[in-house]
């Protein structure tokens, strides 16, 4: 879902009305809220919004992947910063399951 997610807002934000409509035909687009779906197809249509930003479909993008727990944002393609002062405590499994 993510990767479609990432796919429709870079069809939206360029305007890429035969993309739009390819990934709205998709049966994942049925899970979309109606709010993202409204939004798709009034940028689609060419409707009057002049240039603006899906709003709605960037702000599913962002919690769905906060919620499948990516730590940085794939289109970055940047690893997540290690922080020095922290280190990460290895226990024994017999130590769990007790």
């Amino acid at each position: 879902m993510l990767a479609f997610l990432e796919s429709l807002c870079g069809a939206l934000t360029a305007r890429d009305v035969v993309l739009i409509r390819q990934l709205m035909a998709h049966p994942l687009s049925r899970a979309l809220p109606r709010a993202v779906r409204e939004e798709a197809t009034a940028i689609a249509s060419g409707a009057s919004l002049g240039f603006v930003a899906p709003l709605q479909a960037m702000r599913l993008y962002h919690q769905t992947a906060h919620l499948l727990g990516v730590r940085s944002d794939p289109a970055v393609r940047r690893a997540p910063a290690r922080d020095p002062g922290r280190r990460q405590i290895d226990l024994p499994l017999e130590a769990l399951a007790q």
